[in-house]
Formats: C-alpha cells, structure tokens, sequence
C-alpha cells in the first residue's frame, strides 16, 4: 500500500466508497475539490495494487500550532487492516513537518470504532459536543436581553471565559466549517470587530458566537458556533437573539454547536429540533 497526494483523477473511485458512510449518506463529495485546492492542508490518497482504497484531509490550523484530521475513510473490502491508522500517521507527520504542536479530530459519540482507533493511535477525548439544526417553522420573534458585543466589551467578555466552566469543557474552542479551533483573546477580538459576539447581562453572564455565512457550499445557513450561558435565562436570552436574527435573514436552516450538557440537551429537544447528534474532540500533543 502507498498513500500519496490526491490528485484529480482520483476523485471518481474515491467517491464510489464515499457515498453511504453514514445513514443520510456522506459529504466527501461537497468538500474534495475544497480540500484538493487546500493550500494549508494536503488530501490524502491511499492505494494497492492500483486501486483507490482510502483517503483522508489534513489542514493545518490558522494558529499554525495545531493540524486538524478529517475525512478518514476506507474501502469497505480494506478495513481492519490497519489502513486507516497508516493514514492517521500520515497526517500527523504532515502538521508536524508543518510546526503544529499536536493534532485533533472529531469523532460521532455512537461511533465505537472510530473511537477506538483514535485512542490506539494515542489521542484522548478532550471535550463532547453537541449539534442541533432546526428550520425553525413555527418560531417567531421574541424580545431578548442579549445583545451585539462591542469593542469596549473586549475585557469583559475574556474576563467571563477565564472563569467559565463550559469554556474549559468546551476545550476552549469553537468552530468553522466542522474544524475545532482554539478560542484565544485574538480569535474574540476579531470576532467582536465582525458583530458575530451575543453577549447577556451586566455585568456580562452568557455568550454566543455566530457565524452567519455558513460552509462549503451552504452558504444560507445561521450557526451558534459557541455557546456558553451562565445560567438557563442567559441560555433563553442568547438563543431568543439568534432566533431572531435567523427569522430577519431568512437562512434556511439555523445549527448550534455547543458543549454538550443535559441543560443543553434539555433546552434543544424543546426547541423544534430536526437533527441532533453528539461527537467527541480528540486531541494528541506531539511529542518532542
């Protein structure tokens, strides 16, 4: 077996074993053209014997500190036979040739053997997260408390997270385009300066990061990219804004991701949720 960079050619056969991965089928073909033109990542082919067998995406995080793992997948006539591993070492010898200090991955909570080639690999879970879309049908608006976060609010709101339990179980991080990266005072900066920061109360007890352009080639789509309320009112308030926001655009779909919690869970289940599903953060620092 070789594993080399995928080039165009590749893409049919890749596909033909990429298109029911999971029960509503798989985003492979949404994102191999995005991952093959990817400057600060390489996709990954494995083969034998000529055949296209297994591939995967690394990219290397904006921070240059960290190389994010995607996209493991595997010829159902080649797996459990250590391929996917081969890949994985692979990718971290990629982000470590690149400088990132460690490695991370997402992986779905039901899925036991994904899991378990992680941890053998040498990762370990980090955090949970959850996902919840709704189309929001029947929502109207309603009168929230939260508001848009400003400059001056800069101080306040990194003060909030040094002393917030779901930002440390959050691994503190947030997410772009299902890559988890770290959520320093720079990252907040700049989010403030592009109105994406909800924040409630004064002083402040809840905030909520959006992204308002969506991904890959969804581009309609509103997402609470973090999430972190002191409290259920301050979860209410921060999600009533967002509500609204999505109600005043007219997205197509409004997602959250978030820690995952029972209260979390607990509020969404209520909230005229279509889809939802829980993942772990897997994380391995280099060595030296």
């Amino acid at each position: 077996m070789r594993i080399r960079k995928a080039t165009r050619s590749d893409k049919e056969q890749v596909l033909s074993f990429c298109s029911n991965t999971f029960d509503w089928g798989d985003y492979i073909d949404q994102v191999w053209d995005l991952w093959r033109a990817d400057k600060n990542g390489r996709l990954l082919v494995a083969e034998s014997e000529g055949n296209k067998i297994a591939m995967s995406h690394v990219a290397v995080c904006p921070d240059s500190k960290s190389a994010w793992l995607e996209g493991v997948r595997v010829h159902p006539g080649y797996r459990r036979s250590q391929v996917a591993s081969r890949l994985i070492e692979r990718m971290v010898q990629y982000g470590r040739q690149k400088g990132a200090r460690q490695a991370s991955a997402i992986v779905a909570a039901d899925n036991v053997a994904s899991q378990r080639m992680m941890e053998k690999n040498g990762f370990e879970v980090v955090s949970r997260w959850a996902y919840y879309s709704t189309t929001a049908d029947r929502a109207k608006r309603q009168k929230s408390e939260a508001r848009l976060a400003t400059a001056g609010d800069l101080g306040s709101i990194w003060q909030y997270l040094q002393k917030s339990r779901v930002y440390r179980l959050s691994a503190k991080r947030y997410v772009k385009s299902w890559h988890w990266y770290t959520l320093d005072r720079k990252a907040l900066q700049n989010f403030i300066k592009d109105e994406r920061v909800i924040v409630t109360g004064r002083p402040i007890n809840g905030v909520a990061i959006i992204n308002k352009h969506g991904y890959w080639s969804k581009k309609n789509i509103l997402q609470i990219i973090y999430l972190d309320p002191a409290s259920a009112k301050s979860l209410r308030h921060l999600v009533l804004f967002v509500t609204n926001l999505y109600l005043d655009g007219k997205f197509d779909r409004l997602q959250v991701l978030c820690h995952e919690s029972k209260s979390m869970t607990c509020f969404f289940e209520k909230f005229m949720i279509k889809e939802q599903e829980q993942f772990l953060l897997y994380n391995k620092v280099f060595t030296p």
